[in-house]
């Protein structure tokens, strides 16, 4: 038997960590005195020890560790590089928007519409749409389109929900977005899908604009950016 000391050393888990571990029972030791509370591991714990002990310099989640011994090692290391590459491609935006300051300054608090929620009978039909024509961008985890780059003003989000879970009931959705070239545009979503309600016009109280209707039947105006 090994004290918590010494078994420290020859695994090259903390004394914290190897606390900790036994209070969420993770590696709890083979044997507590009871009237001292001392802590002893036995030698055949040493190799599980050394594993956690590498599995914590991989930043791995103690639930992901205690999956180890039932979902096999290599399964489990493949859903942590999964999560350390969601985590890199967070940090990764989250430099881009660094730089943007830098290099714009910080933004000042406006209000505006960021967000709009349409309803779909057949989701994946719409995001394939919104995806051709308008370059967006889908985000399976919130169920949404990402329009523009956050923090630019050209950022909007438009979250696509299921009929049949939707909170509230409703018709058809109308909404606008801003684009370089309403011309352009109003004609890439006809090649994608959508049904024309008013061609391209010039107006004198707004800027050139044009309506198309998505294949859910949500009317979409479309703006001179």
């Amino acid at each position: 038997m090994l004290s918590i000391g010494s078994f420290s050393l020859v695994t090259g888990l903390s004394i914290t960590a190897l606390r900790h571990y036994d209070d969420v029972g993770l590696l709890p030791p083979a044997h507590v005195d009871h009237e001292t509370g001392y802590r002893r591991y036995a030698r055949e714990q040493i190799g599980q020890a050394r594993l956690y002990a590498a599995l914590r310099h991989l930043h791995m989640p103690v639930d992901a560790m205690r999956a180890v011994h039932e979902r096999g090692l290599g399964t489990v290391l493949a859903e942590h590089r999964e999560r350390l590459r969601a985590q890199a491609d967070s940090l990764a935006q989250l430099i881009e928007t660094v730089e943007h300051y830098i290099e714009k300054g910080m933004p000042m608090t406006t209000s505006r519409i960021s967000q709009v929620t349409i309803v779909a009978d057949e989701p994946q039909t719409s995001i394939a749409f919104y995806r051709d024509a308008f370059d967006a961008s889908y985000h399976q985890e919130i169920g949404s389109l990402q329009f523009g780059t956050y923090p630019d003003d050209d950022f909007f989000l438009l979250t696509i929900a299921d009929p049949e879970r939707h909170p509230w009931s409703g018709g058809p959705a109308k909404f606008g977005l801003l684009v370089d070239d309403v011309d352009a545009a109003h004609t890439r979503a006809l090649a994608a899908g959508a049904v024309e309600v008013a061609p391209p016009v010039d107006t004198p109280w707004k800027p050139r604009s044009s309506t198309v209707m998505d294949p859910a039947g949500n009317h979409i105006d479309l703006y001179q950016g």
